[in-house]
């Protein structure tokens, strides 16, 4: 969005339908008047008649903003406002900073895009065109239009754009088109579309065509390279070196080392751990496999990254089969796999997960996915031998990979910088995050790689930006702008938001506004992130009539752009239309401080066009538990499913935590009457509970005091049994956490047995890692080490050994316990077992890690102390850590 020359709307002259702010009124209303008032608003906002619904222009294409080197006429502007800011945080402005912005002209621009939109929409309805040669017609004629607007992509042809990708993508995946992936994924990366469904699908494509067809030994070598250069490309995306090193130079794999691999399973908690689970309710429902072959491509949220382990699996099947792949093939494929061999190693992979993750949704044509099921889950046990087996081909690639390099160390050093940011940030210690940074500039002048690296991850600079801010230290945001000065990177739209937003968590309303005025002088072009930024930070910041302000200046903007213009197309050229997240923002702000006013600004909104969505309800669901009006919330869930919003995982999580938070010391019949209650909210909604739903209700219920009501649990058991649903292995761990939980103890692992026997879980086979590990403890410290050793050796024999260090503990304490001379050498077997897995680990990686904690844990400890170490297996490297 370009500047805007007029100032800030008056004050005077309010957006249609929202009265103006009345100073002090928002903070001297009466608490039940106005959420009296408020109920009847927010359901006239909310569950009216649907108003027509406006299209967003608000916001261009998601993913992270690529950086641009600093050049003189191009970003001095940003610079010299990054400065001005930093150094001059009073809410006057210079008048000869703003004479010297330059304001580029749009019109060439506009003319552009028009014209590239036009071509693309044109190709699109051609008929007498297949698809590759409409491919290749996209790349020759339009995409090095769409290249030069890549950092300015309008929204309608941003749309047109990813519509004629996506068909291209499909038709490479249905009819088996060769040679196209690797440019379809670049051409998505170019317009800042990172969906990894999308890469999955192009791989199992390449995979379907390697194994349906006939092929000459030529034209496998060609599949199977274009196969291995997608994944290189795929561990590329999101970096800068995508763009340095892809063209010219060829591709090459970009990936973490095996340390960095190992750190992260010995540092996060396990899957179905009850504070992960409160937290991250779609972590809790990813298999711990999938988590670990995830955090291959660290680059991406786990949520993203697991859409890739389809494509994974089948890629593996292929290596293994030697009438697809030869030696060459898994040669270079070798970085890869030795982090698969790892993953593998930690969480291992049987057909039933290979089934159970090729059932899930994956976008790709359903006969053929079915198909390439069955293959890879018959080629299953010979891609597992491949992971595994030490004399297999493609460790010959691994030789050199152990010494650090700039392909498979490509973000160690910042992984472990943000991460340790991240850590001192959340427990806001400043001391901490100042030595963190002394630290990191001091790797930057030892190590000038970590320059390019920083250059090329836009969230690492702009993190640093908002922790400054956040914690009121402008001196080191100023250092912050030398360091970004001399690795040659330019602020950006998303470090003024960064910045505005780590203000807005210290509430300094002076330096929000001050910072506004500079942008809206200068010549960057502004979001509707940015406004929402700034919305939300006055509001929150203790000024909330200067937010529903700003709120009318954006929508009286957006107003004179359109009668300008004569269309909202042409509107979204030089303004932002208020979207309904803008609204949340305000909404979200204002309701804890004045309910009716919130709701007039959300009444507005209606009036407007702009339709709630899930988060608007969500906001409104838990403050109408906050003023413990149960009948407000019954409304709001018939409006959700009047306006055809769907409920989602926050919503029921909210529902479950504000009736269910209260009864710590409730009786079982109060327990019960909840339990009911909720399904009765749900249910006169018209909405239906899921799996996920029902985990987190029995886990809410079994968190309660003594586990919770018997009659409670029994409850949310039956509802889900007469909905036709059965209960998942997390389910059963939560049940079997709740029977351990007891006080005094179930006796002799009986409780355990029933629970078993209840949900037909007899072999090891059954249900997944983490809930025989849970097993093993529950019958360890109910007595019955007879089964907790039968499990344990079960584990072990199928190649999946316990590595869960607190069920470890349970074990060996229990075993030490009774002392008979069987149970000590039951323990020096579980010692030997777990070492020799750590080892066999280890030699994969040619070290024993990083992480110090794991081989200091009381396991350990018990270990060495009662002489279960065999100390003629322990390397002398491993010896002097466990020794300590």
């Amino acid at each position: 969005m370009p500047a805007y020359t007029a100032g800030p709307a008056s004050a005077s002259a309010p957006i249609s339908g929202l009265p103006p702010p009345v100073s002090g009124s928002l903070h001297q209303s009466r608490p039940n008047s106005t959420a009296q008032a408020g109920r009847h608003t927010s359901e006239e906002a909310v569950s009216g008649k649907p108003l027509p619904r406006r299209a967003s222009f608000s916001q261009k294409a998601s993913g992270t903003p690529k950086r641009q080197p600093i050049r003189k006429k191009d970003s001095s502007s940003a610079v010299a406002l990054f400065n001005d800011v930093v150094q001059k945080p009073d809410a006057s402005a210079s008048k000869s900073f703003a004479s010297t912005v330059s304001r580029p002209s749009s019109s060439s621009i506009a003319l552009g895009e028009w014209e590239v939109a036009a071509k693309m929409k044109e190709l699109i309805e051609r008929n007498d065109l297949d698809d590759p040669e409409k491919l290749q017609l996209c790349q020759n004629d339009i995409w090095p239009h769409v290249k030069e607007l890549r950092g300015h992509l309008p929204k309608h042809l941003y749309i047109l754009t990813t519509q004629f990708l996506s068909t291209m993508c499909e038709s490479a995946a249905e009819h088996g088109v060769r040679g196209t992936s690797v440019a379809l994924s670049k051409m998505f990366g170019t317009i800042g579309k990172w969906d990894l469904d999308l890469r999955n699908q192009l791989v199992l494509g390449l995979c379907y065509t390697l194994i349906s067809k006939k092929h000459t030994s030529a034209e496998r070598n060609v599949l199977l390279d274009e196969l291995l250069d997608m994944w290189k490309h795929i561990s590329q995306l999101r970096r800068m070196s995508q763009v340095q090193h892809g063209h010219g130079h060829g591709l090459r794999f970009v990936l973490p080392t095996v340390n960095e691999m190992l750190a992260e399973f010995s540092t996060l908690p396990t899957p179905v751990s009850k504070q992960e689970e409160s937290k991250n309710s779609k972590g809790s429902k990813m298999a711990p496999t999938t988590k670990d072959l995830a955090r291959i491509f660290i680059q991406f949220r786990i949520e993203q990254s697991r859409e890739v382990v389809p494509g994974l699996l089948a890629t593996l099947a292929v290596l293994s089969d030697p009438r697809l792949a030869r030696e060459g093939s898994q040669i270079k494929a070798a970085p890869l796999l030795n982090l698969v061999t790892v993953a593998l190693a930690d969480q291992p992979a049987d057909e039933a997960y290979v089934n159970d993750l090729f059932a899930s949704k994956i976008k790709f044509p359903p006969a053929k996915l079915s198909e390439l099921q069955s293959y890879v889950v018959s080629q299953w046990p010979q891609a597992r031998n491949m992971v595994f087996r030490k004399d297999s081909a493609w460790r010959k690639g691994t030789k050199s990979s152990h010494r650090p390099s700039h392909s498979s160390g490509e973000a160690s050093g910042l992984s472990i910088f943000h991460k340790q940011l991240r850590a001192a940030y959340r427990a806001r210690n400043t001391g901490a995050i100042v030595s963190i940074w002394q630290d990191l500039k001091d790797n930057l002048a030892q190590n000038p790689d970590l320059g390019r690296q920083m250059s090329e991850d836009a969230e690492f600079i702009d993190f640093w930006i908002f922790v400054w801010c956040a914690v009121r230290r402008p001196n080191k945001l100023q250092e912050t702008l030398d360091v970004m000065r001399d690795i040659n990177v330019s602020p950006t739209v998303r470090s003024f938001t960064s910045m505005m937003h780590g203000w807005k968590m210290c509430k300094d309303v002076e330096r929000i506004e001050s910072l506004w005025n500079k942008l809206v002088e200068s010549s960057l072009r502004l979001d509707s992130v940015i406004w929402t930024a700034r919305i939300s930070g006055l509001i929150e910041s203790g000024k909330p009539e200067s937010g529903i302000q700003a709120l009318a200046e954006m929508q009286s903007i957006w107003k004179k752009a359109v009668a300008s213009r004569g269309s909202v197309e042409s509107a979204a050229k030089i303004a932002i239309q208020p979207s309904i997240e803008v609204v949340n923002a305000a909404f979200k702000g204002l309701i804890r401080l004045d309910r009716r006013a919130a709701n007039e600004v959300l009444a507005w909104a209606g009036r407007e066009g702009i339709e709630p969505n899930i988060r608007t309800y969500n906001i409104l669901l838990r403050e109408s538990f906050r003023t413990n009006d149960p009948e407000d919330v019954q409304s709001l869930l018939k409006a959700m499913k009047k306006q055809g919003v769907e409920p989602d995982a926050a919503s029921f999580t909210i529902i479950l935590e504000e009736l269910l938070g209260a009864m710590e010391n409730a009786s079982a019949a109060e327990q019960v009457h909840v339990v009911r209650q909720i399904f009765a909210d749900i249910e006169a909604a018209g909405l239906r509970a899921n799996q996920e739903t029902y985990g987190k209700m029995l886990y809410a219920v079994a968190s309660l005091a003594n586990g919770g009501a018997d009659e409670a649990i029994a409850a949310v058991q039956a509802h889900m049994n007469a909905a036709g649903l059965s209960a998942t292995p997390h389910m059963v761990t939560i049940l079997i956490e709740r029977a351990v939980s007891r006080n005094p103890l179930p006796p002799n692992g009986a409780a355990i047995r029933a629970l078993l026997r209840e949900h037909k879980l007899s072999s090891v086979s059954q249900g997944d890692q983490t809930l025989w590990e849970r097993v093993i403890s529950a019958y360890a410290v109910t007595g019955d080490l007879h089964s907790a050793m039968r499990v344990f050796d079960d584990l072990a024999r199928r190649g999946r050994p316990v590595t869960s260090l607190p069920c470890l503990t349970d074990l060996l304490k229990a075993l030490l316990e009774i002392g008979d001379v069987a149970d000590v050498e039951d323990a020096k077997k579980v010692v030997a077992v777990v070492l020799d897995h750590m080892l066999k680990r280890a030699a994969a990686e040619g070290s024993f890690g990083r992480d110090n904690r794991y081989w200091r844990h009381h396991f350990w400890y018990l270990a060495r102390e009662n002489g279960l170490i065999n100390w003629a297996d322990v390397p002398e490297g491993l010896e002097t850590k466990l020794r300590v």
